[in-house]
């Protein structure tokens, strides 16, 4: 029976190396540092200076970063506020239609949010595709994300906790702060780097509402449009029959992976400090 799981579990851990590789592979050629932070040798090419691939990556990158701290810094306080009457005001059957409603929400496409996105902010509120935009869509997307996990946190602490602080005396708000607070800190720290990943990963919701193709390193304000590496990706991929516009791609997906893969990998780093703890 070991050997069938084992069998059965190979794809689930096979197939995303096999692609992780493959990438990898496919962007060495163009991966270097001028590419990363920017460099005029390539002027002469096709998308010199605009796609990335005159200027480097740098302006892709700060987009994404900025849209993804956006985004957290808004759904942040949400879903603990949500966490919080769940666990404190909300009565059995209000719980669970909150649990059911963010499973509802999680399972939405996030396209469905970008297009709303595109209705709601751009055109009938003239944010127009803007950074604030892209931020409170990919908010949407990674609330019911850290709602759940913030749910599951304070369900976690033990209840001869809470009774004790209560038992001494302590209000609310000073449980929450001196007791909730420290002991789930960690399981919601992971929680909310695993949603900077999920934001570093989603393309069709910024697509509509906040990203431009080229021409922008850094945005004017907060209602200016941002270039970003899932969307640069979309639209290099377009370009099939320029090679180096694909080689371009391939790095600009190498260096998405890996900040994808750096907040995923801390996030397990502090599951196991926690575990351990």
């Amino acid at each position: 029976m070991k050997a069938v799981l084992i069998l059965l579990a190979l794809p689930a851990i096979l197939l995303p190396l096999a692609c992780f590789v493959y990438i990898i592979i496919q962007a060495l050629p163009a991966l270097n540092w001028e590419l990363l932070m920017g460099s005029n040798t390539t002027s002469g090419s096709l998308f010199a200076g605009t796609a990335g691939t005159g200027h480097g990556l740098w302006g892709q990158i700060s987009g994404s970063l900025l849209m993804m701290l956006l985004a957290c810094f808004l759904a942040a306080p949400l879903a603990l506020s949500i966490a919080l009457f769940h666990a404190l005001w909300a009565s059995p059957y209000q719980q669970r239609m909150m649990v059911i409603l963010l499973q509802v929400l999680q399972g939405i496409p996030p396209i469905v949010y970008g297009l709303c996105g595109l209705i709601v902010l751009v055109h009938l509120l003239h944010w127009g595709i803007s950074l604030a935009a892209g931020g409170v869509i990919l908010a949407l997307v990674i609330l019911p994300l850290l709602s759940s996990n913030a749910i599951h946190a304070l369900e976690r602490i033990p209840i001869a906790q809470t009774e004790s602080a209560k038992a001494l005396g302590l209000s609310v708000g000073a449980v929450i702060v001196r007791v909730w607070l420290p002991s789930a800190w960690s399981s919601m720290l992971t929680g909310l780097l695993l949603a900077m990943a999920r934001a570093l990963s989603e393309t069709a919701p910024i697509l509509f509402t906040a990203t431009v193709f080229s021409g922008i390193t850094w945005p004017d304000s907060i209602f200016s449009p941002v270039t970003s590496l899932q969307t640069h990706i979309f639209y290099l991929a377009q370009e099939g029959s320029n090679a180096h516009a694909v080689d371009m791609a391939w790095a600009s997906a190498a260096v998405l992976l890996g900040l994808v893969l750096c907040f995923s990998l801390m996030a397990r780093l502090l599951r196991r400090y926690e575990g351990a703890l």
